[in-house]
C-alpha cells in the first residue's frame, strides 16, 4: 500500500485519476513549505547593484573580517549575487579598496573656520586619524604602506593637512616629511588597538590576565638579576596601557619637536 510523502499515513488512490502522494491538502502544505525552506537563496539580479552598495557592503565586511579576509567572491556571497556581476561596478578588488578608502575618509571631519596655527591643524587631523581607524581597523593596514591606495579620498586629505600647515616660503619637502611625520605616528601607534581589539575578537583572554600570567612565567628570568629596572617596576598593573592617552602624550612630544626646530621659522 502507498503512504503518505509527508506523514507515511496509508492512502486509498481512487479509480479514477492521477495517484495522491499526500493523505490530506494539509500534508500537501506542510511539504510545500518543507520544500520552500530547503530551496536554495534565489540570487538578487545584478541589476540591483551599484557602485555605491557594493562598496559599503565590502566596508562592513572589512570592519567585521579584516582587509586579507576580503576578496570579491565573499562580497559577492554577502551581497547575494554572482561573483562575476560584481566587475560591472568595480573592475577589479584594488580599485574597491580605493573606493572604500575613499568613503572612509569622507567622514573624516576638516578643521573648522576657527582652528589657525599648523600646530592645532595637526593635532586635529592627527585626532581625526586616530579615531578612523578606531572605527575601521582595516584602513590602518590599507593605508600605511609605501603604495597606499591612491584615490580622490587620500588626495583630498594630503590637499587640505598640507595646505593648513603651510607657510609662505615653505619647503615643499619640509611640509610633506612634517605630515608623514605625524601621520606615521598616528598610524604605528594605532597597531596596539587594533591588535588588542583583534585579540578580543578571537575570544582571547583579556590583556590584564595575560600580562598577569606571562610576568608569573617570566618571574625568574627578570628576577634574575639581568634586569634590575624591569624586576623594581614591571607589574600587570604597569602593562596596561591607556591607548589613547599614550596618543595624546606622543602626539604633543612630536610637535613640540617639531615647534622647536623644522617648524619654528
Amino acid at each position: 500500500m502507498d503512504r503518505c510523502a509527508q506523514c507515511g499515513a496509508p492512502l486509498e488512490h481512487s479509480a479514477k485519476g492521477r495517484p495522491r502522494r499526500y493523505c490530506t491538502r494539509a500534508c500537501q502544505a506542510r511539504a510545500f513549505r518543507a520544500r520552500r525552506r530547503a530551496a536554495p537563496t534565489r540570487l538578487r539580479r545584478p541589476g540591483t547593484l551599484t557602485p555605491g552598495r557594493v562598496t559599503a557592503a565590502a566596508i562592513e565586511l572589512a570592519d567585521r573580517t579584516g582587509l586579507e579576509a576580503l576578496t570579491m567572491r565573499r562580497l559577492a556571497t554577502e551581497l547575494g549575487v554572482p561573483t562575476m556581476s560584481l566587475y560591472r561596478h568595480v573592475p577589479s578588488r584594488e580599485a574597491l579598496i580605493v573606493a572604500m578608502t575613499d568613503a572612509a575618509l569622507d567622514a573624516i571631519e576638516p578643521p573648522g573656520p576657527g582652528l589657525d596655527g599648523w600646530r592645532a591643524r595637526l593635532e586635529h587631523e592627527a585626532r581625526q586619524e586616530w579615531r578612523l581607524y578606531q572605527r575601521h581597523p582595516w584602513v590602518l593596514s590599507a593605508i600605511a604602506t609605501s603604495r597606499p591606495p591612491m584615490g580622490r579620498g587620500l588626495l583630498a586629505d594630503a590637499e587640505r593637512i598640507l595646505t593648513g600647515i603651510a607657510r609662505p616660503g615653505a619647503d615643499s619637502r619640509l611640509l610633506l616629511s612634517v605630515y608623514l611625520a605625524v601621520s606615521g605616528l598616528v598610524q604605528g601607534l594605532a597597531l596596539l588597538p587594533a591588535a588588542e581589539a583583534a585579540a578580543r575578537a578571537r575570544a582571547e583572554e583579556p590583556i590584564e590576565d595575560w600580562w598577569s600570567r606571562r610576568l608569573a612565567e617570566l618571574a625568574d628570568l627578570i628576577g634574575s638579576g639581568d634586569y634590575p629596572f624591569l624586576a623594581a617596576h614591571l607589574s600587570p598593573e604597569a602593562t596596561v596601557v591607556d591607548f589613547d592617552a599614550l596618543f595624546e602624550f606622543a602626539l604633543a612630544a612630536l610637535l613640540d619637536g617639531l615647534e622647536s626646530s623644522v617648524m619654528s621659522t
